[in-house]
């Protein structure tokens, strides 16, 4: 690493897993001891700081679940929530007044709403005009951290990349950056750094190994200045549970 980035301030590496549920029931054993009668999301947060919320997607979640989720976590714990597909994939971000509601419930997590997560459908071309017409309306309602995980290849133009970055969009990588490279090489350092991992080759079951953990705390290390978000979801099975802990371990020595 070099001195200039060692001087920068350093943000915290949240780490953590896609939904809690199956941590807390089904490898509960991975995690540290709690109270008796623990909630499993109270479970989870003996061991994560963090966690995405992966049910917003399907359902409209009330605002006194989020605030009741945010009451079972300690200070410190942070949210990340993944857009109803309503909005995503059912109307292709094309009505923006659905976002009043999904952001009029998401306030009830309070300050521990860290990310706002837009996962597209693979068939969603990029439109220009419908795109920044959408990035405008959300940055009307929320001024926070917001990531976009696109999954059709029109995306990764430049013209897209370039009207992310002025709305202040962070990308989402779905892989684990090979050694030297940076996908987010001179991008600001409002920009958040996103990770959602969800295993390989056998997508939400494979673990990844000491050497992809390793290459990830470096790069990690490499934007120690930047807000910085790991999901594990390969979680139906251990695996993402193993790896998020060793990443912890990683990220700490």
């Amino acid at each position: 690493m070099s001195p200039s980035r060692r001087s920068c301030r350093v943000v915290p590496v949240r780490i953590g897993l896609a939904g809690w549920s199956e941590a807390a029931s089904r490898h509960g054993k991975l995690l540290p001891a709690v109270v008796e009668g623990a909630t499993g999301l109270q479970r989870y947060a003996g061991a994560f700081g963090f966690v995405e919320i992966n049910s917003s997607f399907y359902r409209q979640v009330r605002p006194d679940t989020y605030e009741k989720w945010a009451g079972e976590v300690p200070e410190g714990f942070c949210f990340s929530v993944k857009m109803h597909r309503l909005i995503t994939h059912y109307t292709r971000l094309k009505n923006t007044e659905l976002l009043g509601d999904f952001f009029g419930s998401v306030t009830g997590l309070g300050a521990k709403l860290a990310v706002v997560l837009v996962q597209l459908p693979p068939t969603l071309v990029f439109d220009a005009e419908v795109a920044d017409r959408f990035w405008s309306a959300l940055r009307k309602l929320y001024r926070g951290c917001a990531v976009c995980e696109p999954r059709h290849a029109s995306w990764q133009e430049p013209a897209a990349l370039k009207l992310l970055g002025q709305h202040g969009i962070g990308p989402v990588l779905t892989e684990i950056p090979a050694a030297k490279e940076d996908p987010l090489r001179g991008a600001k350092r409002e920009i958040p750094l996103y990770v959602r991992l969800h295993g390989t080759p056998r997508k939400y079951y494979s673990s990844y190994g000491d050497q992809d953990l390793a290459r990830l705390a470096e790069f990690l290390a490499d934007h120690a200045d930047r807000r910085r978000y790991v999901v594990f979801d390969n979680t139906a099975g251990p695996a993402g549970v193993r790896n998020a802990l060793d990443l912890k371990r990683l990220v700490a020595a």
